[in-house]
């Protein structure tokens, strides 16, 4: 008899038990941020970030729920204007842990003009790699930051490497380390990592007004690469079940 993989069993585990009277694990809320009329930054090569976050916010969501564990996907249609319905659906929906998904940029200063198929661009070389951001006014901190060094650390094992600039002492950055080792920053005051009733992270996935991150999430094997460490780094943290 053919042998079914991990994920599959624990899967099928899973809609069996309801039938049981054993309750299910918690939900995943996974947050693609921005929205179509607010599109957060430009990349270099001029695309929306909220292009990016929805992209790699369906990704992660496709493969946690292909792992057997339930996900509250929120803002992924681009319609969710107002941050603070982010956490109220949230926290309405019981989620064990809330996951923000975003794309990074550097400061206006380090931009530089330059053109691409005729058009009038801008990009920067100031910063790239991914960022995690933690707030101090989420009531489960440590939850929080156990899960952001978790996922930090999973994608540096993968190759992928942290971003420096937000500590930088000047206007607009000035973040206060959490963890450096693993690329992470305390951001205290944004709503979505202080209004949540759980644990709350917030991905910058890569610097997407630097040109060579772009052109690498622009590769067919990133978004599904980055995926699979967010997974590994949820399950290290015990956001979600482990899969063995």
């Amino acid at each position: 008899m053919k042998r079914l993989p991990h994920r599959c069993c624990y899967a099928l585990i899973l809609a069996i038990l309801p039938c049981l009277g054993i309750a299910q694990p918690k939900p995943v809320a996974i947050d693609a941020g921005h929205s179509m009329a607010h599109s957060g930054a430009v990349s270099a090569y001029g695309k929306p970030e909220f292009a990016y976050n929805a992209a790699l916010a369906a990704t992660i969501s496709d493969l946690l729920v292909a792992q057997g564990v339930p996900v509250i996907k929120i803002g992924h249609d681009g319609k969710m204007d107002d941050l603070k319905k982010r956490p109220q659906l949230a926290n309405a929906a019981g989620a064990a842990f809330f996951l923000s998904i975003h794309h990074d940029s550097a400061q206006p200063h380090y931009f530089k003009p330059w053109q691409w198929q005729g058009k009038n661009l801008q990009h920067t070389e100031h910063g790239s790699g991914f960022s995690l951001f933690v707030s101090r006014k989420n009531p489960y901190l440590t939850n929080s930051l156990a899960c952001a060094s978790a996922l930090g650390k999973a994608l540096k094992q993968a190759g992928f490497y942290p971003s420096q600039h937000h500590a930088e002492k000047i206007v607009g950055e000035n973040k206060e380390w959490a963890d450096q080792e693993n690329g992470v920053f305390y951001y205290d005051n944004l709503v979505v990592l202080k209004s949540t009733a759980m644990p709350a992270v917030l991905l910058e996935a890569a610097v997407i007004a630097n040109r060579q991150d772009e052109e690498k999430l622009q590769t067919p094997q990133m978004h599904p690469s980055i995926a699979a460490e967010v997974a590994k780094g949820l399950s290290a943290c015990n956001a979600i079940p482990t899969l063995h």
